[in-house]
């Protein structure tokens, strides 16, 4: 993998996570994007708009989290079939893999924990975001979370986006073992694929869907070519388009029609896999993302995702409502701009939190590896 494409896919992972921020935000302060139910905020003409429209892509949380799930399978399935020695590669990523990514989730849910004690007032925005507000904090329930159940059953109480740590565990285990198969017998890589399948089938949809994305994922590795730039441009934009897909929205009546509420989860697992696909397939979609802030945002992609709900609770919502509360601008305005400064908070705090906390779990994920 050329160090293009390397940083094309960091490049649409930290745009990925930038799309799962700004769903975030949308909710608290624009649901009527999402319109998933009725809200008490304000409405707008131009919101109902973009929500009818195909451009809903831009804060598609979903989408992105299909986007992930792809990039993860791809580039675990890249880590461990250019590698020799099959089963010592195998042992290394089994150790390494639940304290690679236990480690932020847990700090991430003593911040979620720390942040139910800052007065907030969340009566102005949506349900959505006042749901935020914990009024009865457990320590123990938000150490449990971060160390056992998000990884286990998918629990979230405290830090909502950890429902994905589950997949994202399930999903490496996956990919590590089938790469083993396939270096030993393909025809074994593929029973083993099956009989994943059908377990993730037993547990929900929403885990069957993220793990046949860590597939598809490792399929783009083993098997995808290269595409011509008018294909690739073509996929990436049905991809963007599939990404856009809400059950109400008058642009995807057809699908309705047919996969009926299946519509949202089904196109935007559909349009993360193309988008992926179409990026890292292509040499002109490769050389367009890769761009140096793109790049940096992917690196920090992780460590946004982690805690920019701590930061949407405790900073961004009281800037909200300085904004619109003390000092009387318009709620659109207010939502808009405490949007703006949540997204280049989360940003900026990311940074620290990368390198104290991201990076310290790759260096203690790699130090178990090498200790057992």
């Amino acid at each position: 993998m050329s160090t293009q494409k390397i940083n094309a896919a960091e490049s649409i992972r930290g745009l990925a996570c930038l799309a799962v921020v700004l769903s975030h935000l949308s909710l608290t302060f624009f649901p009527q994007l999402h319109n998933f139910g009725e809200s008490v905020v304000p409405q707008y003409a131009f919101f109902a708009q973009l929500h009818n429209s195909p451009l809903a892509f831009f804060y598609s949380g979903t989408g992105a989290v299909f986007v992930f799930f792809v990039l993860s399978g791809y580039v675990l399935s890249l880590s461990s079939l250019n590698k020799p020695n099959a089963t010592k590669r195998l042992k290394k990523s089994l150790l390494k893999r639940y304290p690679r990514l236990a480690i932020p989730a847990f700090v991430s849910c003593v911040i979620a924990y720390l942040v139910c004690y800052v007065p907030v007032d969340v009566s102005h925005v949506s349900e959505w975001g006042a749901a935020l507000a914990n009024p009865d904090p457990k320590l123990s329930t938000a150490l449990y979370e971060g160390s056992i159940g998000a990884f286990v059953f998918g629990d979230s109480s405290y830090n909502w986006v950890l429902w994905t740590m589950q997949i994202e565990l399930l999903g490496s285990l996956v990919i590590y073992l089938g790469s083993y198969f396939y270096s030993k017998l393909p025809i074994l890589c593929g029973l083993f694929l099956i009989i994943s399948v059908g377990v993730a089938y037993m547990i929900s949809q929403t885990v069957l869907l993220g793990i046949i994305s860590f597939i598809l994922g490792m399929a783009l590795f083993l098997y995808a070519v290269e595409l011509s730039t008018v294909v690739s441009v073509l996929l990436f934009i049905l991809g963007l388009y599939f990404c856009g897909a809400h059950n109400s929205s008058l642009s995807y009546q057809l699908f309705t029609q047919f996969l009926g509420e299946q519509t949202y989860d089904y196109l935007n697992f559909l349009g993360g896999f193309f988008i992926v696909y179409a990026v890292l397939k292509s040499r002109w979609l490769a050389h367009f993302f890769d761009h140096g802030f793109l790049v940096l945002l992917g690196k920090l992609s992780f460590s946004i995702y982690l805690i920019h709900l701590a930061i949407l609770y405790a900073l961004g919502i009281p800037f909200f409502n300085l904004l619109h509360g003390k000092l009387g601008w318009s709620y659109l305005n207010a939502g808009l701009w405490a949007s703006l400064f949540t997204v280049i908070m989360s940003i900026v705090l990311a940074y620290p939190y990368s390198r104290y906390v991201d990076d310290a779990a790759i260096k203690v994920s790699n130090k178990l590896a090498k200790i057992f």
